[in-house]
């Protein structure tokens, strides 16, 4: 699976790339497994370098047991590790 690392803060052409990482495990209980379709570059990044995708918008691909407000298919907004429906 591909992802994008931020390497550092400055001009995207230089300071992005693509890498490749593992695919995610299956959600465990009370998770959920979304597919980023946008993903800005912010400053809660982590330390760098990082995968980008802390915050941004995705559809729900996967959910874990016991997940109940999120169902496979919902568009969603993900900031700071909190999933809400858009």
């Amino acid at each position: 699976m591909k992802a994008i690392h931020l390497t550092a803060y400055g001009n995207p052409a230089q300071s992005l790339m693509m890498v490749e990482v593992s695919e995610p495990n299956a959600p465990s209980a009370s998770e959920a497994l979304v597919r980023m379709e946008y993903a800005p570059i912010v400053y809660s990044e982590p330390k760098l370098p990082s995968v980008i995708g802390g915050e941004g918008a995705g559809i729900v691909e996967a959910i874990g047991p016991g997940v109940t407000s999120v169902k496979v298919g919902d568009r969603v907004t993900i900031p700071f590790g909190n999933i809400h429906l858009v």
